[in-house]
């Protein structure tokens, strides 16, 4: 799909007034090849996914050298093509540009309309939180449900502006914490990814457990799902202690993930401290996360927690038991494996 103007009257023209030339092919030489449109969007559409949606934006009134930037109701007006922007208001079932059902999903369930306690959603500024990467990708979540736990949970789409159109990828559904929520975007080899942190333990109570944890979004035609969820931050206790351990033991993981050209690349490091504060185990592992033939991750070790922590019913830590044959955890400053 292009976009850019392609002329073909000047070369048209040329050939009907050298008609009655001598020699045809003189005429073709002195008739130039159509002007050369832009690439600037050819460009941009070799590092992006194809568009779900695309909507033609009208010409601004004066010229700017800066990027072009939707207002709010402009962006819920992409993403829905119903939602009235004169009303701001969004009614029940309304479907998606990419023609999906988004509210039926069972992310919905329990939670009731923002500021209302029934449709149409009635959307107001600071509704929208906004996440970005290269390439002018921009990531946006609209937050239309809210939960008694304190929650939201809205559509999240990725999409992109330029002068003449705005572009929608992909829609899916999103729950979470807004102030501790952050989006952006990511790249592994071909495929553009949204990433999704929520944050669960900057702001943790001294001996309370937390979880900081990453959801990667991948877009597959016209649809945002969530392909892996990968660990930043976890934190537990266990008062079941290990051999030579004094008190209750605290196990912190902390992981540093890197978009690869094929694969996602974690590196796992996690600390068990005993009540001595003394650091009663250390270890690093590092694990690549691939897609497999039919979308779905495949992981090249289990995740370091799991060898360490097990985690009941009822949420208690405990030591995890090993029940894999995966590469053992090296100690931290042991060098990796070539």
């Amino acid at each position: 799909m292009r976009y850019g103007r392609f002329s073909r009257l000047p070369l048209f023209s040329c050939l009907l007034s050298c008609a009655t030339a001598l020699t045809g092919l003189a005429c073709l030489v002195g008739c130039g090849a159509p002007p050369e449109r832009t690439r600037i969007e050819d460009q941009s559409r070799r590092v992006a996914p194809l568009p779900a949606c695309v909507m033609h934006l009208p010409a601004r009134r004066t010229a700017s050298g800066t990027a072009r930037k939707l207002l709010e109701p402009e962006i819920v007006k992409l993403i829905f093509p119903v939602f009235n922007d004169k009303t701001r208001s969004l009614a029940q079932g309304a479907l998606a540009c990419t023609g999906a059902t988004i509210f039926d999903d069972p992310i919905f369930n329990g939670g009731q309309i923002v500021r209302h306690s029934a449709w149409p959603f009635v959307e107001q500024e600071g509704d929208l939180t906004y996440g970005s990467g290269a390439d002018r990708l921009k990531v946006v979540w609209l937050r239309t449900h809210v939960f008694p736990d304190g929650t939201f949970a809205g559509p999240i789409a990725i999409y992109r502006t330029s002068e003449r159109f705005a572009e929608v990828f992909a829609v899916g559904v999103h729950r979470g914490q807004p102030a501790t929520t952050s989006l952006g975007v990511a790249r592994m080899g071909g495929d553009v990814l949204v990433t999704v942190q929520q944050d669960g333990c900057s702001n943790r109570k001294e001996g309370s457990a937390c979880q900081t944890m990453l959801d990667v979004l991948l877009p597959r035609r016209g649809a945002l799902t969530e392909f892996v969820r990968v660990p930043v931050e976890r934190v537990a206790y266990s008062a079941r202690g290990e051999r030579g351990s004094v008190g209750v033991l605290e196990y912190r993981m902390t992981s540093v993930t890197n978009f690869g050209e094929d694969s996602i690349h974690l590196l796992e490091q996690i600390h068990v401290r005993d009540d001595t504060g003394r650091d009663f185990r250390r270890a690093e592992h590092e694990r690549l996360i691939t897609v497999d033939d039919s979308g779905h991750p495949t992981s090249s070790e289990p995740p370091l927690w799991d060898q360490f922590v097990k985690v009941d019913a009822e949420g208690r830590s405990a030591p995890a038991t090993p029940t894999t044959k995966a590469s053992p955890p090296r100690p931290l400053g042991t060098p990796s494996r070539p």
